[in-house]
């Protein structure tokens, strides 16, 4: 999959290591809000949708196929994807 660094801001990590952390199974924004930025979601907060957006495209810079491990299952969350080895 990877095989170079990935540059990210402690938020970014936070994201990526609890999608990572809960692979295949679909973590809700109220829980990764509350995981990874410390506070309640609230209504049209969109922080988490960014920061999830930033990560993709990091992702997509080192290799076009890794933006796809992050899904976003509407009205839930976001999905880690497990791949195959």
């Amino acid at each position: 999959m990877l095989n170079q660094p990935l540059e990210l801001t402690s938020t970014e990590f936070n994201v990526l290591h609890t999608l990572m952390s809960h692979a295949g199974e679909v973590v809700s924004k109220e829980s990764l809000t509350e995981k990874v930025l410390h506070r309640k979601l609230t209504l049209y907060d969109r922080a988490l949708d960014v920061h999830v957006s930033r990560v993709r495209q990091k992702l997509a810079e080192v290799s076009a196929s890794s933006a796809e491990l992050i899904k976003t299952v509407r009205g839930q969350g976001y999905q880690f994807i497990r791949t195959a080895v």
